[in-house]
């Protein structure tokens, strides 16, 4: 039965639609198998690989759920993925950064370890989410660049987003308008301002993700991070913003598909509260990685659903529209 709050919503939603300022859901997804983890995995090509070889059927579920609810959503690919194999990658890949931190830098003997290439390389995936309309094909750099890390020059993000240019191009037709930054490290923003990139992710509005890596929360960000994310009276939706030249969207919430029950309901809560109170011009950015979907995969992607329901729901009412990340810019 609808109530009064119902038919208000809808009344500001029609109102906003019409004026051209309706508010909007974007949904990000950080799409990097082994390369956004390799720092943390090492030599180690057993760790983690369930969740990671289960992105071969995560992606097309999840295009399935967009496609199903009319939603359109940016997928932020780290370069490297579009690759066939270990030899075309070492043909495109620009010279890694001098990180000053040695684990950083992508070692060449992850080829011999992986040589099927199965937990760096998805070219068909990559070109799935191409072929399905209302999908963006962004960037989360070639190869999973630490832009803020000790060692890392102007030089190498200028070489780092050339190879993702070219070989969008190659592949795609051309070149990525949309950035998320590898572990939402953004800098060097006046030489990605000179690339074919147009507007960025940027962190939470938050202090908690704005935290200095050497401060001494670094223990206990993570846990606040999550209590804050299941607190329904949290609100993170924002406006288009400035990004240093060029525009940025900041992230509202990272979707948390493997909380307990009783949590889970709780950041339910949170993303319902957080859609009902959107305002015209507001973005509520939502994000995850393929990857934690991994694991207990048609449980979350259950989950992934009931959010995608929620947002539906509100889209066929008016009250806000999806966009892509490179939407908001055109």
């Amino acid at each position: 039965m609808e109530t009064d709050t119902d038919r208000t919503g809808s009344a500001l939603g029609v109102a906003a639609s019409r004026n051209g300022v309706i508010p909007s859901v974007v949904i990000s997804l950080d799409f990097e198998l082994r390369w956004g983890l390799h720092d943390r995995l090492g030599a180690n090509m057993e760790a983690y690989r369930e969740n990671l070889e289960n992105v071969q059927g995560v992606v097309p579920a999840l295009l399935q759920l967009f496609s199903d609810h009319g939603l359109r959503a940016t997928w932020a690919c780290v370069g490297a993925l579009a690759c066939a194999n270990w030899s075309e990658y070492f043909s495109r890949a620009p010279t890694p950064p001098h990180y000053h931190n040695p684990r950083l830098a992508m070692a060449p003997g992850y080829a011999d370890l992986d040589p099927e290439g199965r937990l760096h390389f998805a070219p068909k995936l990559l070109q799935y989410v191409k072929n399905t309309p209302g999908q963006e094909l962004a960037t989360h750099t070639f190869s999973h660049i630490y832009m803020q890390e000790p060692g890392v020059t102007s030089a190498d993000i200028t070489a780092d987003l050339e190879a993702v240019s070219l070989l969008w191009t190659d592949q795609f037709g051309s070149p990525p308008k949309s950035l998320v930054f590898p572990r939402n490290q953004h800098a060097f923003l006046p030489v990605i301002t000179d690339s074919t990139v147009k507007i960025w992710r940027g962190p939470e509005a938050s202090w908690l993700h704005n935290r200095n890596r050497d401060s001494t929360i670094f223990s206990i960000h993570r846990p606040l991070r999550l209590l804050e994310s299941l607190n329904p009276l949290v609100r993170h939706a924002t406006r288009l913003q400035d990004g240093e030249g060029l525009a940025m969207t900041r992230a509202s919430l990272f979707l948390r598909t493997n909380l307990p029950g009783p949590a889970w309901n709780l950041h339910m809560m949170r993303i319902r509260g957080e859609l009902n109170r959107l305002r015209p011009e507001e973005i509520f950015h939502i994000w995850w990685h393929p990857h934690n979907l991994g694991e207990f995969t048609k449980e979350r992607l259950t989950r992934v659903e009931q959010v995608l329901e929620a947002i539906a729901e509100r889209k066929a009412r008016n009250l806000l529209e999806t966009r892509c990340m490179e939407d908001l810019v055109l």
